[in-house]
């Protein structure tokens, strides 16, 4: 291999590895408040009810959920003016430094009403950064992919998530296997936060890799480029519109397999806390492994085929497969298996899907405002509606509203504006 060939692949890896490295930690930061709460509930939000106090805590998994559309148009927008770097380096310090405030913060126990409050508000700053990283970081990807890569690099995206879920989740695993459940609930559960804020002075550093993109390099000397919210829903409704269906069925997917799943093994189906890390752990990985699978694929046959294979297949497995969740662990490694399969389907599309709805001029803020704002709806109610509704012997209900959704997916997937793949 000669040296230019070497460089040339060194140009390509370089900033998408640095993507990738600042997505991982933002998503870790942002797993460890789901995977935990289970632990630190009570510390906030004390009752004699630890089911009122976890639903609490979720409730406030949601509010940050619900700031992320404000995070996606406003730092959407400023991704779209000013560059992806700038966007995407400013989304890492918004996102560890409330992680750091998280695991230092003191308990209602010591600060009464204000220890709540710090935690809504760490929250909210969270969700905001999470928002402009989504539609910022899917632009970036698809815009430094080779053509017939697309596909390919934008599944990093979600790759990338899962990384970071899946190192929150295995560092739970081995907390939970190393400490007893006290001296969890006591002080263990601040262990990840420390962690993820450190983790994100190191991504800071790392980002400083990335390399504008050349279509935004090129976009910027054009004139005439309008953007802003009024111009994307008056010259791309259909595409806004479009994004919002997709991610109905597709977050509320993703935040029950993906996130929520160990808190409901745990608290509804029964299964121990170090199995069920271990369990989750094993699933996340062999789903992190499809995600860039299924991306390549999707550049030989298409995007649409995956993403009816995630629509179609789901609408008539998802409420079997819910029924046969057990407290035996090797049965719920397979539902688990099952449910990640299905989902890494749509989520090795997702991503380009999206951003190659949009011009480079307002991809970024296209894809993130939309798209946050589904997500908020949909995914950020996820794990609040099914532990209430678990609460009530009414989890069944829950996975029978969850497969509707994801058969409508199919109808963001119909007209879909579709650049054809190339072979690499």
């Amino acid at each position: 291999m000669s040296s230019a060939t070497i460089t040339a692949q060194t140009r390509r890896v370089r900033p998408l590895a640095a993507a990738a490295v600042g997505n991982v930690v933002e998503w870790f930061d942002l797993t460890i408040y789901a995977t935990f709460a289970v632990y630190f509930a009570p510390l906030f939000f004390p009752s004699g009810d630890p089911g009122a106090a976890l639903l609490s805590t979720f409730a406030v998994f949601a509010v940050g959920f619900f700031v992320r559309p404000l995070g996606g148009w406003l730092l959407g927008a400023y991704a779209d003016r000013k560059g992806r770097k700038k966007a995407l380096t400013l989304t890492i310090v918004l996102m560890a430094a409330p992680t750091f405030v998280v695991g230092l913060s003191p308990t209602y126990a010591s600060i009464g009403l204000a220890a709540p409050v710090i935690l809504v508000l760490a929250r909210m700053v969270q969700g905001f950064a999470a928002g402009g990283e989504s539609g910022g970081a899917m632009a970036y990807l698809s815009e430094i992919a080779p053509e017939g890569r697309k596909g390919l690099y934008s599944s990093f995206w979600y790759a990338t998530v899962v990384a970071g879920m899946v190192m929150a989740t295995l560092l739970g695993y081995i907390l939970a296997a190393l400490m007893d459940p006290e001296a969890m609930a006591a002080w263990g559960w601040r262990i990840p936060f420390l962690v993820g804020g450190a983790a994100g002075l190191v991504a800071l550093w790392v980002r400083r890799a990335m390399v504008e993109t050349g279509e935004v390099l090129a976009d910027a000397g054009a004139s005439g480029n309008h953007t802003g919210l009024a111009t994307l829903v008056r010259e791309y409704p259909r595409e806004t519109l479009r994004v919002i269906v997709l991610m109905a069925g597709a977050a509320t997917a993703f935040y029950t397999f993906v996130s929520y799943m160990p808190t409901h093994l745990i608290k509804s189906v029964g299964l121990s806390a170090p199995e069920t890390f271990g369990v989750h752990t094993v699933s996340l990985v062999l789903f992190m492994i499809m995600l860039p699978v299924f991306g390549h694929l999707s550049d030989r046959i298409g995007r649409r085929p995956l993403g009816f294979a995630f629509s179609f297949g789901g609408a008539v497995t998802i409420y079997p497969l819910s029924l046969a969740l057990s407290d035996v662990w090797f049965v719920s490694l397979l539902v688990d298996l099952a449910f990640l399969t299905l989902t890494a389907c749509m989520f090795s599309v997702l991503a380009v899907i999206m951003a190659e709805q949009f011009p480079t001029r307002m991809r970024a803020m296209g894809v993130g405002a939309p798209y946050n704002l589904s997500t908020a709806i949909f995914g950020g109610t996820a794990p609040f509606l099914l532990t209430w509704l678990a609460g009530q012997g009414r989890a069944d209900w829950y996975f029978i509203y969850l497969a509707v959704l994801v058969l409508l997916v199919s109808l963001g997937l119909m007209k879909i504006r579709v650049r054809v793949p190339k072979q690499a």
